[in-house]
């Protein structure tokens, strides 16, 4: 009897005990949960409409290096040269072979041939299309300063540029004599170093491509060098006074004509 009233008194304290404890669990205070959500919610927010500076940069830096730089500079070279630059002026092309500012001031060069010349006739920009090369030929011994004369280079080829009659013909209309006529050329020929030399000789007014009036008491030294490939028209012109004060020279200039390799027709 004894045992079993101790065994209900155990098992009621233990009750008691347990309630206790549940009902001091239950007063404790609970912690408060982390706002999981709206946290998590503005993280979000946050990476996709404020990326970082870092991540902004390194998005530009992707961007700008999609294109590789030889391609991208590839690319703006040709927009710029979209529109075609400027067509340089009309001219005679550069070969080597064939005298500028800086070759030999005594020597006129061409691919074909080799002329002696003075000095003092000095290389200029060819002032018109078909003129393949150009000179300045003074007269400083005169009294006065006169002008000075032109000493015109013109290279065809062979079948090109019409024949060596053709341009003596138009030559001549270019001379007017006293009485308005054409002026009457004096021709001669001969052959130097194998290459047939037409001499032509005009005076008179002159009026030549492109003048406005013409130039009166002027004259023209001409030498048409008929080669197996071409045809080099060479031509002094300008004031008879500066023209006849170079006669020699021109004509030491024909008779040292030099190939630069044999003629072979």
């Amino acid at each position: 009897m004894r045992n079993q009233f101790s065994i209900v008194c155990n098992g009621l304290l233990a009750g008691l005990f347990f309630s206790g404890l549940v009902s001091c669990a239950d007063d404790a205070p609970k912690p408060k949960l982390p706002a999981a959500f709206p946290a998590q919610t503005t993280a979000n927010a946050g990476a996709v409409s404020a990326p970082t500076g870092a991540a902004t940069n390194a998005i530009s830096t992707a961007n700008s290096n999609a294109i590789p730089p030889a391609i991208s500079n590839a690319i703006a070279t040709t927009n710029s040269n979209a529109i075609a630059p400027t067509m340089p002026e009309a001219g005679p092309s550069v070969d080597p072979l064939t005298s500028s500012a800086t070759s030999n001031p005594s020597l006129i060069e061409l691919p074909s041939i080799t002329l002696p010349k003075p000095a003092a006739w000095t290389w200029v920009k060819p002032s018109m299309q078909f003129r393949t090369l150009q000179y300045q030929v003074c007269n400083p011994s005169s009294g006065k300063v006169a002008p000075c004369a032109d000493l015109i280079v013109s290279v065809f080829k062979l079948g090109d540029g019409g024949s060596v009659d053709a341009n003596i013909g138009r030559w001549k209309n270019q001379f007017q004599n006293a009485d308005g006529a054409p002026a009457q050329p004096t021709r001669s020929q001969r052959v130097v170093a194998g290459a047939s030399v037409t001499r032509v000789d005009l005076k008179g007014a002159w009026k030549g491509m492109g003048m406005g009036e013409a130039q009166n008491n002027s004259e023209q030294l001409a030498a048409a060098i008929e080669l197996p490939q071409e045809t080099i028209y060479i031509r002094m012109v300008g004031p008879e006074s500066t023209v006849e004060a170079a006669r020699k020279d021109f004509e030491a200039m024909v008779d040292g004509l030099t190939p630069r390799a044999p003629l072979v027709k």
